[in-house]
Order: structure tokens, then C-alpha cells, then sequence
């Protein structure tokens, strides 16, 4: 189980089948595992020039984090949406995270060229509330690099 005061959490990267790393949580920096710990707690998507995102679980609940911003996910907030951009066809999609009161947290729009679209898939898995409050018990405990990305 990753202790309460964790700084640093291994997790898998979102693209690289095989990479694990570990999550610096203070800055929402990374740096690659020489020997992958036997159990990860979350996903992070690295990008050059945007902020590195990661959902990882914490004392029993998921957090996700772009760049050194933290949230805090419940049953229902905050609001995660994936949308398709009008007149695209399709190619250009954006994401949003929206406080429970409205308010935009983090907004980013983008063009998919990517089989695997992190946003989309992070979009589609948080609309349940249900893996919401599981994915956070189990990735705070922690699984297998297997285990979690097969989930």
C-alpha cells in the first residue's frame, strides 16, 4: 500500500507496454524504473511538450494529477468528458475535467493519431462511479503491471 505521505509511486506508462515508473506526485514528474517494483498503483500518460498526467490510487481513493495539479476523484466528480470536435470527422476530440461546481479544472484539445487514446479511455473508465470507487481501493493497495492494464 503506498503510505499517505507518498511522493513517489510507481505506475505504468499509458503507452509503453512495458515501461514502469516512478510518479513524482509533488511536481508530476517521472523517471523510468531500472527494476520495476512487483506492484504499481496507477497510469501515467508522458508527453514532451504538455504537463505529464497520472491517475493513480491513494489512501484508498484515485487521484489524478496534470502536472503538479491534484484531484481528488469521487463516485461523481470531478466531471471527466472525452468529446468528439464538430466538423473533424471525428479526428479532433477534446477533454475536459469540470469541478462539481462547473468550473473548468482542465481543458485540452488535441487530434487523435493514436490507436490507444489515453483521454478518451481515462473519459469512458471515470463515467463509472462503480470503477471510480474500486480502481481506487485496488490501485491503492496496488496490483501487478499486468493486472492493470488488462483492467
Amino acid at each position: 500500500m503506498v503510505p499517505d505521505n507518498a511522493k513517489t509511486i510507481p505506475v505504468i506508462d499509458f503507452r509503453r507496454r512495458s515501461m514502469v515508473l516512478q510518479w513524482h506526485a509533488p511536481g508530476g514528474t517521472w523517471t523510468a524504473c531500472d527494476t520495476p517494483p512487483p506492484l504499481v498503483h496507477g497510469v501515467a500518460l508522458i508527453r514532451v511538450s504538455q504537463p505529464n498526467i497520472c491517475v493513480y490510487g491513494h489512501a484508498g481513493r484515485l487521484r489524478l494529477q496534470v502536472g503538479s495539479n491534484q484531484f481528488a476523484l469521487s463516485e461523481n466528480s470531478p466531471r471527466i468528458s472525452c468529446t468528439r470536435g464538430v466538423g473533424s470527422f471525428g479526428f479532433r476530440r477534446h477533454f475536459t475535467v469540470d469541478s462539481s461546481t462547473g468550473s473548468v479544472l482542465y481543458s485540452y484539445s488535441y487530434w487523435t493519431n493514436q490507436r490507444h487514446d489515453f483521454f478518451r479511455w481515462l473519459a469512458t473508465k471515470a463515467e463509472d462511479p462503480d470503477w471510480r470507487v474500486t480502481s481506487g481501493r485496488q490501485w491503492s493497495e496496488g496490483l501487478t503491471a499486468e493486472a492493470l492494464r488488462s483492467g
